[in-house]
């Protein structure tokens, strides 16, 4: 068998001195000499208010309202408490005076070692009306360009600017199917 799929010795060599050329000459890892000032912060003390436990027995923390489904016609309400599961019962209504309807969820717990949580509830309002256009203030007020790009909504589109495309997608909307297209 010949040596004709080896490289002679000297192109070989002559290839590693070319690569310990370049990268003797490159900067690599080196953007700028700026450091930033060190500036003394104070922290929000843990004893702020916003931290405080709510009054009441059992009275719900880290309430958080989210879209229940892709249409905008469901929000999922989750919510702790500490002491007991309680209920996991939401009122909810067209005013504030009038709470006549009601949705049952359900709650979890779950352990980590030596810690236990607290009880984790999760009730689901569905067949939402009138004003429960999801993200009603955002699209208000936060203009994008999404019709330019043909898109349906402000929530994804793309733009160009000058070599770069640029595809944006918010993460205020639940995503279905969808497709996108490069040209």
């Amino acid at each position: 068998m010949g040596s004709w799929w080896r490289a002679p010795f000297h192109l070989e060599l002559l290839l590693a001195v070319v690569l310990v050329g370049v990268v003797n000459r490159s900067d690599g890892g080196v953007t700028s000499g700026f450091v930033r000032k060190v500036e003394k912060t104070i922290d929000m003390p843990l004893d702020s208010d916003v931290f405080r436990v709510p009054p009441g027995y059992n009275a719900p923390q880290q309430v958080h309202i989210t879209q229940g489904d892709l249409d905008g016609t469901a929000m999922i309400i989750s919510w702790v408490t500490e002491d007991e599961p309680g209920s996991s019962e939401v009122l909810y209504g067209t005013d504030e005076d009038k709470l006549e309807l009601s949705a049952e969820g359900k709650y979890t717990r779950y352990k980590f070692y030596n810690y236990t949580s607290g009880y984790i509830h999760h009730c689901t309002i569905r067949h939402l009306k009138d004003e429960t256009v999801p993200f009603k203030p955002y699209r208000h007020r936060y203009h994008v360009p999404y019709r330019s790009s043909s898109s349906s909504s402000p929530f994804w589109y793309s733009i160009k600017r000058a070599s770069a495309y640029i595809i944006v997608l918010a993460s205020y909307s639940a995503y279905g199917t969808a497709m996108l297209c490069f040209t």
